[in-house]
């Protein structure tokens, strides 16, 4: 049931959690809908377990689910067909048969909704409350959004429209599902810390905010030019010891990569192209692989054209260089200043040029 996340995607009082949500969900469908039964599946709380999942027989093309949350939650609505008489059945991972995916709602568990597919399976949505507004504000822009602009142009493009909808929405858990995005891994600081300023009060002490307002905290600290960059020497390509003391003087990013990680290797022309932007004005590279098999590294460094120094302890992730500067996911990068203060972390695309010419003069 987690991949409700990635479809959100594809997301000055106490913690907000005595309230209780009351919901009531009537769906209709087409008289000559196959469907026999409605799966309703949901976060029950902000914990981050298992979802909930209720089942309803659908009768006379209709169905309803009716009941109490925490708090608004994202549900998804799975219309069941089942097999035809004869033909194997096979269980989905909710042990329904017959799961068709063709036939799925989207929307906020937030009052009275009423859900209606056509015979295309396309869900249309009327009522609910500001949760629910937001949620279709959100959808339909990001519909509207993806006909001018390259959706697959990467994260850019969702973190401008959930920025956008945390500005309009800041009172909404709506903003803050939406953060998830950007606060499961690592944390840019420029990005969410911004967002974070822009919710409500209300909000920002909700349970899912308060769970990773910690990070944001250490992320900001750490890029906040008071912390030294662990030093640390390993081999390059050719069995030379490299240490980053040696970078001092300069500002150098010390960049997290490995042949066999794609968003690494997609990310890398656009760290050659800030490469050649400052390296006139003092600024390095040093990459940092978590390869195991020298062979694939070199000739990744070969086909990327990467003309900075490279090392690698072929640890893989168990690099004593990961667990210093707490790289959990890659492609990852730590900004080093002359000296040896850490100024930027997790910098990619338009942000690596933005901060180096914030820095660099």
């Amino acid at each position: 049931m987690k991949r409700l996340a990635a479809l959100s995607i594809a997301f000055a009082i106490p913690v907000i959690g005595l309230a209780q949500t009351a919901y009531d969900i009537r769906g209709v469908i087409p008289a000559n809908h196959k469907a026999t039964r409605a799966v309703m599946s949901y976060p029950p709380d902000d914990k981050g377990g298992e979802y909930a999942a209720d089942t309803t027989a659908i009768i006379d093309g209709k169905f309803r689910f009716k009941g109490t949350i925490g708090r608004p939650q994202l549900a998804e609505l799975n219309l069941i067909i089942p097999h035809p008489a004869g033909e194997p059945r096979q269980r989905s991972q909710d042990g329904e048969e017959g799961n068709n995916m063709k036939n799925v709602g989207l929307f906020y568990l937030d009052g009275s909704i009423d859900v209606t597919f056509d015979t295309a399976g396309m869900a249309s949505y009327r009522g609910g409350g500001k949760e629910q507004e937001a949620w279709m504000s959100y959808s339909q822009e990001a519909v509207a959004r993806s006909k001018t602009q390259s959706a697959a142009g990467g994260m850019r493009f969702y973190e401008e429209l959930v920025a956008d909808m945390v500005k309009r929405f800041p009172d909404t858990y709506v903003s803050v599902d939406l953060m998830d995005l950007f606060t499961q891994s690592s944390i840019q600081p420029g990005l969410v810390g911004p967002m974070y300023n822009t919710l409500s009060k209300r909000m920002q002490h909700s349970e899912k905010v308060l769970g990773w307002k910690p990070r944001l905290d250490r992320a900001i600290q750490a890029t906040s030019g008071t912390v030294t960059a662990p030093v640390f020497t390993i081999n390059d390509t050719e069995g030379n010891p490299v240490s980053l003391a040696s970078y001092k003087g300069s500002y150098v990013l010390v960049d997290f990569w490995a042949s066999w990680c794609v968003p690494c290797r997609a990310e890398n022309p656009n760290v050659l192209a800030a490469y050649e932007k400052f390296r006139d004005k003092g600024f390095k590279v040093l990459g940092v692989s978590l390869d195991d098999n020298k062979d694939r590294w070199l000739k990744a460094i070969a086909e990327d054209k990467l003309p900075w120094k490279q090392v690698c302890d072929f640890k893989a992730f168990k690099s004593e260089v990961k667990e210093l500067y707490d790289i959990t996911s890659i492609p990852a990068n730590v900004l080093v200043d002359p000296d040896g203060k850490i100024v930027g972390r997790d910098l990619r695309d338009e942000y690596l040029h933005q901060r180096l010419a914030e820095v660099i003069k």
